[in-house]
């Protein structure tokens, strides 16, 4: 009688769970019927979702993996319902994107739970790729559904920010990111995904970092600000960003890092070379200043920025000015309208002349010494008069640059057959610079044009 009783227990705990899993394909059922319909019946998707919660929660239910698969299944189909009615401008935003959250996470619940060691240690896939012995079999498996879903979250991150909801959008730009790494995938997988799709990620990814940035959340601006990095459309903001993440935490080298990297991708961005020969200049780091200049010219032989960062290490750093105007001349060569290489060409000559000032006489009681020297400055001036000239026809609205500069030789150079022109010119140079002539009108009137130099 005992074993009896025994063997009716067991048979009715298998009933109880049998019951459960019968309420699986119970809510299948429903949920085809509601994507029959047409629009899609809602309410047979909500009943369906009803009975599916219900057998998660019941711990009688066996076969969890497939009820977590089905109820993904489920709000996939409710996306989908969505989508239409998207098309005819009546999608409901807030049920798309708890949709879409219900459906990827039930997925990934599944996954899990379908690649969970038995009480044998055995682990035994059902629902990854295919389905063996269910009626589901004609759906496709976990990793089939979340590829299928892999954008989904990039519109919930436009809803949210249409709603003007910047930590929403955060929120879903960074599971949009995650999304491919999942444990659904290989890492093989994951790679191939953002290698198919890589604009999209790197626009998604530029946006997660921007979003983090305003937060100055660094170490998740780092996480994800090379996705900007990589197109060229952001790389500039990626880099910015990039280079404040590591001076904020404190990592110079990896600022330094950066910054040799962005000059390498950025051939006309001049700031990046300033920025790090300033660091450089302020910290007294002539030797590594002139170390990261070869290391540039090496690396990106055919990048003007290259040299012409090397030329501000030799003028500027080392004051060796021969040197400096090869390094100019060799950027020039490569883009010759490059219009700070010009300037700075100029730039060798009068900082080489203000270098030996104190040599020359300045007694103009020793007429014939003072009137060589004056005559010798005067050579420097002419030297820089053409590169300064070309950087305004280069440059017009750069007065800043050269304007005070051009005014310098031009009241230098007031001798001889051109003294009366260089006078006018001085004179009208210094209403540019206070905004009484523009630098057009200045070009037109001494008709000044750019000057091939060697």
């Amino acid at each position: 009688m005992k074993k009896l009783i025994l063997v009716l227990v067991a048979l009715l705990a298998v009933s109880v769970s049998y019951g459960q899993d019968m309420k699986i394909f119970k809510a299948e059922e429903l949920m085809e019927e509601g994507s029959k319909a047409s629009p899609a019946d809602e309410e047979k998707f909500k009943e369906a979702v009803s009975i599916l919660k219900e057998c998660i929660a019941n711990p009688k239910t066996k076969k969890l993996a497939l009820a977590y698969h089905v109820l993904g299944e489920v709000n996939a189909r409710i996306v989908n319902a969505e989508i239409e009615k998207m098309k005819v401008g009546k999608c409901d935003s807030a049920l798309f994107i708890k949709s879409t959250d219900d459906a990827i996470e039930a997925f990934l619940k599944s996954n899990e739970i379908d690649q969970t060691p038995d009480s044998k240690g055995k682990v035994k896939i059902k629902y990854l790729d295919k389905f063996e012995n269910s009626s589901l079999v004609k759906y496709s498996g976990n990793k089939e559904r979340i590829k299928g879903m892999l954008q989904y979250y990039g519109y919930c991150a436009n809803f949210k920010n249409q709603q003007k909801d910047q930590d929403g959008a955060l929120e879903y730009f960074k599971k949009t990111m995650d999304l491919p790494k999942s444990a659904v995938f290989t890492p093989e997988e994951s790679a191939k995904i953002l290698k198919k799709d890589k604009k999209y990620y790197n626009r998604i990814g530029y946006y997660t970092a921007m979003l983090y940035f305003g937060k100055k959340d660094w170490d998740n601006v780092l996480k994800y600000v090379d996705f900007a990095i990589k197109d060229s459309s952001s790389l500039r903001d990626g880099y910015v960003m990039k280079m404040e993440a590591f001076l904020e935490k404190g990592d110079t080298a990896k600022w330094i890092e950066t910054v040799k990297n962005a000059i390498h991708d950025m051939p006309n961005n001049v700031a990046n070379c300033q920025n790090l020969l300033k660091y450089y200049d302020d910290h007294k780091m002539a030797k590594e200043a002139m170390d990261m200049a070869d290391e540039l010219v090496q690396k990106s032989p055919e990048n003007k920025v290259s040299w012409y960062t090397r030329g501000c290490v030799f003028m500027n750093t080392l004051k060796k000015y021969p040197e400096a105007r090869e390094a100019f001349k060799k950027a020039l060569s490569i883009d010759k309208d490059f219009y700070f290489a010009q300037f700075n060409m100029g730039c060798t000559y009068v900082n080489e002349l203000m270098s030996i000032k104190d040599n020359l006489v300045q007694d103009r009681t020793n007429v014939k010494k003072y009137n060589e020297d004056m005559a010798k400055a005067r050579g420097y001036y002419r030297k820089a008069l053409p590169y300064f000239e070309n950087t305004l026809v280069l440059a017009p609205s750069k007065v800043a640059l050269w304007g005070y500069n051009l005014q310098t030789v031009y009241y230098n150079l007031q001798d001889g057959e051109k003294k009366d022109e260089m006078v006018k010119k001085e004179a009208d140079m210094k209403k540019v610079i206070d905004g009484q002539l523009t630098s057009e009108e200045f070009i037109a009137n001494y008709n000044i044009k750019e000057t091939p130099v060697e």
